[in-house]
């Protein structure tokens, strides 16, 4: 069968000259964009839970991955956020090497190196610095990789590791302890090679004891660094916003989002294929009806690939997020494809890989509220490979509908091995088109073309790092300003998604939290009058005016955007009765000081 030109690139590729690839296409993106969320939030929770625990507790979530990211900043105290991204560069291509190696034996070396290829470039949307997705990606592969190793060599300390692996990637994010159900991949091992009963419960005792012994250890560990009692108030304010009315992440709601994103999923990869399968009846009808037509076959072929081409581009260029709907195609194909492998006569070891790697899609984005989008990303290192693997290689296609009534009719689709290497080489050139697009204008959260991205922000946290020159200005007025008002350590009440703030200025949360949109409308009152009990002090505040959340401010001054009602009136109470006044502003940001920072607490000071 004839391979596309990508396949026969990758396949022939030196495999040293292949990592050296993943390497570089990671690295040449870090040095733009600056984002003052997401990368705030993960930044300022390493720089302060070695220090001062107690300010980043909401983070306490994360416990592990903070531990892991507050431990990169002291062996690399210099590279402040850069450091932080070349840690994820060194997380994802540990992922990738181990994927790698898990899937080299059972798949075809050209699609394997291709569709991690792909990945990698799907990665590059993300957020840039380590965090809880990269860290529970590589946690899940290695429980994945000692897992499978373990059940089809026999080797019982290996089972053993996989629940290490997942005791450890439940304390870096805790809803990574639905990963248990990886034990299921033990039962369907048992029932591929006919194991006994008692060999099953015995190797998933092994797995939970792994889990168990990995778990006390790190709660021992957590109580010698005295996180225990913070680790314990995160999981009691979660569990209170949970209960809450409105809140993004109660129950509920992210269910529904679950079942609603993995159907559109199923629904693109299904339309997609009828799409194709629709347009190979009409190309084959042109072909055999009007014998004319077949010397301007091939000048219509790259005419229409032109002209889908320019459309990529073009979506990528006016709407950075359209990625997600390829993004869903490969995650509701892969799911097709991974039941027909699961339940079909593959070899056995291929239908546990696929069984893994379908547990590893519809595990891990539980629990947040834009599943597919996010984290999805970051689920797909097992199943699309071998995915993508299957559809390269199939050769040819054939379907016969009969239609009997009055007289019998018979409809027959043919999608023959030529016409089948068309539509993949043309499905592969399109891909890597629109993603290589999606990546050039789309830094995370700092969305504009990367040719204008030259400007630095004036502090060494951020030091080699590049954004657009009005973001940059305007971020350099409010750090040159800021030593006026606030000095190292102090309390700061940035409001509402500007965490970076924090890490730029080595300033404090006021509210134990960073980043104050993640408190819900309900509960961000409650949160603001505890830490003014707790402190007495009335914080500097610092407000952003307009949304810092996928955009390209401060330059969207036609945003249609509106603080939450409920805590911009309990902001504003709380400026009114503390005497707060504006103290300073320019196009994005204003600082308000009080009049008297410490206050005398009393009982419900401002309702």
């Amino acid at each position: 069968m004839k391979r596309s030109y990508l396949e026969d690139f990758f396949d022939g590729m030196n495999e040293k000259l292949f990592f050296l690839l993943i390497i570089l296409v990671q690295v040449i993106f870090i040095f733009q964009g600056l984002d003052f969320a997401d990368s705030g939030f993960d930044a300022d929770f390493y720089s302060r839970i070695f220090t001062d625990p107690s300010t980043v507790q909401f983070n306490f979530m994360y416990w592990f991955t903070g531990i892991i990211g507050g431990t990169w900043l002291k062996l690399f105290p210099g590279l402040g956020l850069l450091g932080l991204r070349y840690a994820s560069v060194f997380f994802t291509t540990l992922t990738f090497f181990i994927t790698y190696n898990l899937l080299k034996k059972y798949l075809h070396t050209g699609p394997l190196r291709l569709s991690l290829f792909l990945i990698i470039l799907f990665l590059t949307t993300s957020v840039k610095e380590i965090n809880y997705d990269d860290v529970t990606a590589l946690f899940f592969i290695c429980a994945a990789w000692f897992l499978f190793k373990g059940l089809t060599r026999e080797k019982h300390y290996m089972i053993f590791l996989a629940g290490v692996f997942i005791s450890l990637n439940t304390f870096s994010r805790l809803l990574n302890l639905l990963g248990l159900v990886l034990m299921l991949a033990i039962w369907f091992s048992a029932y591929l090679n006919q194991h006994s009963v008692r060999r099953v419960i015995f190797q998933s005792l092994l797995f939970a004891i792994g889990f168990i012994l990995t778990s006390v250890f790190l709660i021992v560990l957590m109580k010698w660094m005295h996180h225990d009692v913070i680790f314990l108030k995160s999981l009691q304010r979660a569990g209170r916003f949970s209960s809450s009315r409105g809140n993004l992440q109660s129950l509920f709601p992210v269910i529904k989002v679950y079942i609603l994103h993995y159907a559109k999923a199923l629904s693109i990869a299904l339309i997609v294929m009828v799409v194709l399968w629709s347009s190979s009846a009409a190309w084959r009808r042109i072909r055999t009806d009007i014998p004319a037509s077949v010397p301007f076959l091939s000048f219509i072929k790259y005419a229409i690939l032109i002209v889908l081409s320019a459309i990529c581009i073009y979506l990528a260029k006016i709407d950075p997020d359209f990625w997600v709907y390829l993004y869903l195609f490969y995650a509701g194909i892969s799911m097709i494809v991974g039941f027909l492998i699961i339940t079909g006569r593959q070899p056995k070891d291929l239908r546990l890989l696929a069984a893994i790697g379908c547990f590893m899609l519809l595990l891990m984005p539980i629990g947040n509220h834009i599943i597919l989008m996010t984290v999805g990303k970051y689920a797909i290192w097992i199943i699309v490979p071998i995915t993508v693997d299957f559809l390269l290689n199939i050769r040819a296609l054939s379907s016969r509908i009969v239609v009997s009534e009055n007289s019998r009719h018979s409809y027959e689709q043919v999608i023959d091995e030529k016409h089948m290497t068309g539509l993949r080489n043309a499905f592969i050139y399109l891909t890597l088109i629109f993603i290589l697009s999606v990546t050039f204008y789309y830094p995370h959260f700092d969305r504009a073309n990367r040719a204008v991205m030259h400007f630095p922000v004036n502090n060494p946290h951020v030091k080699g790092i590049y954004t657009t020159e009005n973001r940059a200005r305007v971020i350099n007025e409010l750090l040159a300003v800021s030593p006026r008002y606030v000095k190292q350590d102090d309390y700061v009440l940035a409001y509402d998604c500007i965490p970076m703030y924090y890490f730029l200025t080595d300033t404090r949360p006021y509210m134990h939290n960073s980043w104050l949109l993640l408190y819900n409308q309900a509960n961000f009152k409650e949160e603001l009058n505890k830490s003014f009990q707790e402190t007495h002090i009335c914080p500097v505040v610092i407000m952003q005016k307009r949304s810092t959340i996928g955009n390209n401010w401060p330059d969207n001054q036609n945003e249609q955007y509106a603080f939450r009602p409920e805590t911009m009136t309990c902001i504003k109470e709380f400026l009114k009765t503390n005497q707060y006044s504006q103290v300073w502003e320019n196009d994005f940001f204003r600082i308000y000081t009080p009049a008297v920072k410490m206050q005398v607490v009393a009982k419900n000071n401002f309702q």
